[in-house]
């Protein structure tokens, strides 16, 4: 076992430091690497440690301070690491921490660096595709809309910090480096962000970290994830990155898809429209134009939130090449097969009537449409409890609902029927056309549902009573799909 990090500027695998209670960490996989320290997985798949670069006793005063304000936030339903423990400075001769991480997982950064020996467009496929990288940069956006709501800005969205599942059949997101958390920032704080991805504010220290330089450090990683290209390095900065590098990173150029103003153009990155919708277009314009320097006009995670879900929903499965791609495609922009027919159904939400003299609606109400799902014959689609359950925090009997957690699952048979599966705790009803007719599904069971002209059967997730939302399927196969 090596013991010789105290002795030694440079950490490296198999090293042993110790955290203020005496317990032993042995460094394995270096995670991430920044201004700030670096931080190492610890055997064992549990835990994670981060060291900073400077070792005085005013740094470990404020890193423990930090640290107890952490503690205190309530941070409860966000997938974010808890700090657990000092390292001992006396024993390792570094000043860090200790924090709760997931076993199995990478940087997101991961889905953004195409290896040289595989053809890109196997790669992306391999690694989830398009669909999954729309879901798991859904689950960053709502762990960190999620701080957002709290008034707390994590301050360094960075591909390392945020962690996900490393097997492309799983789909869990995990923030790590909670240290950085703050209620607010200013510009005699010392910077905190990873290089291209910092706010042009922060970058250029006329502003601190913040929600707003949270959003639009999603953003660049957004981008950069789905398209394969950073959005400020173009092929100017390609040639010469040690001129125009710190340019790009700090708004000084045009982002490359700027409609106008062409400078920074790049040949870089998968066309746009196989990769990205409509909505996540103008999401993308409104960060690297108008809220390039403005950082009040820039998009909020809850909406970045919204339209990638809305993406991940509409996407559908190519029967050849199994790439996922929007269905305002004609054709599959990976293999050229033509489009299947698509089903969709509909999610709304259903307002019971209210009190007389409440000043709310007196009769019974429903949303217009929410999102819709695509289906292709034969693939079975999971609807997740946070699209179908209004109140993620209570569910049947008290049961806590999870957000990522299926509900039912539906599969078109490519005619007239669906069939629809409970596969969640929460509770799911069948109504008849004429709302007379309520059937509860039980777990596990399967219902066939006719789609048809005659009839609009809907898959409701709560009792009339209550608010709740519900499934409408579309009578016809769609022959046209949706880019939203």
């Amino acid at each position: 076992m090596n013991t010789g990090a105290r002795g030694r500027g440079r950490l490296r695998g198999g090293d042993v430091l110790q955290d203020e209670f005496g317990t032993a960490l042995k460094l394995e996989e270096q995670l991430g690497k920044g201004g700030q320290g670096e931080v190492w997985s610890v055997a064992g798949g549990r835990s994670a440690v981060k060291v900073l670069r400077t070792v005085s006793g005013e740094d470990v005063s404020r890193l423990r301070t930090r640290l107890e304000l952490v503690r205190r936030f309530d941070l409860g339903g966000i997938p974010i690491a808890r700090p657990l423990a000092m390292l001992d400075r006396e024993q390792s001769g570094r000043v860090g921490y200790v924090m709760e991480l997931l076993g199995d997982m990478t940087g997101i950064g991961s889905l953004a660096k195409p290896p040289t020996t595989e053809p890109v467009v196997d790669w992306y496929r391999r690694t989830g595709g398009l669909r999954r990288r729309l879901r798991l940069l859904t689950l960053a956006a709502e762990a960190l809309g999620g701080l957002h709501a709290k008034a707390v800005a994590y301050a360094d969205v960075s591909p390392d910090n945020i962690r996900v599942s490393r097997d492309s059949a799983h789909e869990q997101v995990w923030l790590i480096d909670p240290d950085n958390l703050t209620v607010g920032s200013t510009v005699t704080d010392t910077s905190v962000y990873t290089p291209g991805y910092g706010a042009p504010e922060v970058v250029g220290e006329l502003a601190g970290c913040s929600t707003a330089s949270d959003s639009y450090a999603f953003a660049v990683l957004a981008f950069h994830v789905l398209v394969l290209a950073h959005p400020f390095v173009g092929e100017r900065v390609y040639e010469d990155p040690f001129a125009l590098e710190d340019d790009a990173f700090s708004g000084k150029l045009p982002w490359i898809d700027h409609p106008t103003d062409d400078r920074n153009r790049t040949r870089q990155g998968l066309p746009r429209d196989s990769v990205l919708t409509k909505g996540l277009k103008r999401l993308f314009a409104l960060t690297f134009e108008d809220g390039l320097h403005k950082a009040g006009l820039r998009p909020a995670l809850l909406e970045w939130r919204t339209k990638l879900d809305q993406a991940a929903m509409s996407a559908i499965m190519c029967p050849s090449c199994a790439h996922s791609y929007y269905p305002s495609s004609a054709a599959c922009p990976w293999c050229g097969t033509v489009r299947p027919l698509l089903a969709r159904c509909d999610l709304y939400a259903h307002v019971p009537a209210q009190p007389e003299g409440s000043g709310l609606p007196q009769r019974d109400m429903e949303t217009g449409r929410l999102e819709s799902l695509l289906l292709t014959s034969g693939e079975p689609v999971p609807v997740r409890a946070r699209n179908a359950v209004v109140c993620l925090d209570r569910g049947p009997s008290s049961l806590t609902v999870d957000a990522d957690e299926p509900v039912v699952e539906i599969a078109w048979n490519g005619r007239s029927e669906v069939t629809v599966e409970r596969v969640g705790h929460h509770e799911v009803w069948l109504q008849d056309p004429s709302g007379e007719r309520r059937v509860p599904l039980q777990l596990g069971y399967r219902k066939e549902i006719p789609v048809s002209s005659s009839g609009r059967w809907t898959v409701r997730f709560g009792p009339n009573e209550q608010i709740h939302c519900f499934l409408r399927f579309r009578s016809q196969p769609l022959q046209q799909g949706v880019n939203r």
